[in-house]
């Protein structure tokens, strides 16, 4: 994987580039809203479908229109775009680290401990599935590593995603040599979040205390790769100032892209219709090696788009949306939850997974008229204020 990423830092410059302020790139803000697209098509299904964290559908009973649904979801986007965001977080702190001023490293600092805070309110209260946290987590490995060269960081993000790749293959592997494979793959039972705001709430609480470790443990790591891998991008020059190369571009999108989707739609096949431990833990180890692949495919061929008149359009659509991320992000957690749990209109196990696409479309759009909105005022958007509240707010004075 790691030649792979080489052709970006090959198609901007192989020197150090300096990261200070410099003017906003509306590529990177185009990307940041590819992946809120896509984050809310892969967390819809937490909250539309109540068997979605115990496993998935039963595919003796669940008619093919719906599975062939969850199919094209787990093939193109499961697993590919909290990748993308966190490799643009990487980006950002390695730009708000050259920012310069007498402690760079406060705002960093700042940012996440608000990232924090706001994560475990937001996995409590909203979603159990919550990354904010374990992007704290991993942003403090970060600045405790800072400094780094280019080439290291890099090696280290290619070291992590291939260690957590071979241990899940290594295990399938495993289980199959040793006739443990076991029958089934579920992991639980269907939790719905129906049945009155308390209730919801109960469930949702009770959930994220369950998940929280097997996401710190295994979304940590993969998103840390991630973070040395933006910030080595941002260190060569990657858009800022010099985007890769047409030629570069194309060769990840048309070539590589490509084999990380056949890959993903292999690990799709595998966690909708095979049975057994090994078939899951297989399907996973999949997921991780292609994930990567599948993520730097969509950003090149989103970077090629945008060249184009018709990738204006796509910008204009995609680049307010990823100007308020922030906002946008939690802004969908609590548009899910009062679409479909006792929050609100409780629609969980309702609506047709056919439909579902449909209503991420919708949420996203709407996302993106308002972002443009607030923009337009010279605002931006509510948390997007309290955090540069947070991060600029004066020092306590020594002795006070």
């Amino acid at each position: 994987m790691r030649i792979f990423v080489d052709e970006f830092l090959e198609g901007a410059n192989s020197v150090h580039h300096p990261v200070g302020p410099t003017p906003r790139v509306v590529e990177i803000d185009a990307l940041r809203g590819l992946a809120l697209f896509g984050i809310l098509m892969v967390n819809i299904w937490f909250f539309a479908d109540s068997s979605t964290v115990a496993g998935g559908p039963d595919t003796t009973t669940t008619p093919m229109a719906d599975l062939i649904v969850l199919f094209l979801v787990a093939t193109f986007f499961e697993g590919k775009f909290y990748l993308l965001f966190s490799l643009l977080f990487g980006y950002g702190f390695a730009v708000l680290q050259g920012a310069g001023g007498q402690d760079p490293l406060r705002p960093v600092r700042r940012r996440l401990g608000f990232l924090a805070v706001l994560g475990v309110l937001h996995g409590v209260l909203l979603f159990y599935g919550d990354i904010l946290l374990t992007y704290a987590l991993a942003g403090a490995l970060l600045v405790a590593t800072r400094g780094i060269p280019v080439r290291r960081a890099l090696g280290v993000a290619v070291a992590i995603t291939s260690g957590v790749a071979i241990l899940f293959l290594g295990a399938a592997v495993l289980l199959l040599v040793i006739g443990a494979d076991g029958t089934s793959s579920a992991t639980g039972t269907a939790l719905p979040l129906t049945g009155g705001p308390g209730a919801a709430l109960a469930v949702n609480a009770a959930t994220y205390g369950i998940v929280l470790p097997s996401v710190v443990l295994f979304q940590g790591p993969l998103a840390l790769a991630a973070f040395y891998a933006g910030s080595a991008f941002a260190g060569s020059g990657v858009l800022r100032p010099d985007p890769p190369s047409e030629v570069v571009l194309r060769r990840v999108a048309f070539l590589i892209l490509p084999v990380g989707l056949g890959v993903s739609a292999l690990q799709a096949c595998l966690s909708l219709w095979a049975e057994g431990e090994a078939a899951a833990l297989l399907a996973t180890g999949l997921s991780v090696a292609a994930s990567p692949l599948v993520t730097l495919g969509y950003a090149s061929l989103l970077l090629l788009l945008v060249r184009t008149r018709a990738g204006g359009l796509l910008t204009g659509i995609l680049a307010p949306a990823g100007r308020l991320s922030l906002s946008n992000y939690l802004g969908q957690s609590v548009l899910l939850c009062i679409l479909f749990t006792g929050y609100g209109f409780g629609l969980m196990d309702e609506v047709p997974p056919t439909a579902v696409p449909g209503i991420v479309v919708v949420i996203f759009t709407a996302q993106s008229a308002v972002s443009r909105l607030v923009l337009a005022t010279g605002r931006t958007g509510p948390l997007e204020q309290a955090l540069r509240w947070f991060v600029h707010r004066p020092g306590r004075r020594p002795g006070t």
